[in-house]
């Protein structure tokens, strides 16, 4: 005869479900994250597109994505261009080349790279609040002195 079953004792039948259950929670708690991960990148590629502007038909020879934000070019390499992420990384000696178009060397001394802007650049945001200043009228010689005393501007502070 087999032992009598205790109720502390969990059936051979539930531990699987408890199994099943406990990795189905795990599963959505895992791609609740990667959901919100992704809204936010999307967030910040939208915001940085939007400050500053894109380089229409322009990818990155590192990482080949279309370039938004700052476009730098190589001084020694015809039609080599990489993105700010891409940049930061040759600074400390990395150069990529992951679309694969044209033969481009991977050593870091190879490159000279300048910050480009060119007539194809499009800021998407031409004038936000904020982000200019208004221009203040210039003081006239003839005009009143800004420092209160009544002369004229040219024969007091405009010495």
């Amino acid at each position: 005869p087999s032992p009598p079953m205790s109720d502390a004792a969990p059936s051979a039948a539930a531990v699987p479900e408890e199994l099943a259950a406990a990795q189905a929670a795990k599963r959505a708690e895992i791609e609740a994250r990667i959901a919100a991960l992704r809204l936010k990148q999307a967030k910040e590629e939208e915001q940085k597109t939007l400050f500053f502007g894109d380089h229409p038909g322009i990818t990155c020879d590192g990482c080949g994505v279309n370039i938004v934000g700052y476009r730098y070019k190589c001084k020694d390499c015809s039609n080599h261009d990489v993105c700010e992420s891409c940049y930061d990384s040759h600074q400390k000696g990395v150069v990529t080349n992951s679309l694969g178009k044209q033969v481009i060397s991977t050593k870091a001394e190879d490159h000279r790279f300048f910050l480009h802007k060119d007539k194809t650049f499009q800021p998407l945001v031409k004038k936000a609040a904020g982000m200019t200043e208004a221009k203040t009228a210039k003081t006239k010689p003839n005009d009143p002195c800004t420092c209160g005393s009544g002369i004229k501007f040219k024969k007091c502070c405009n010495t």
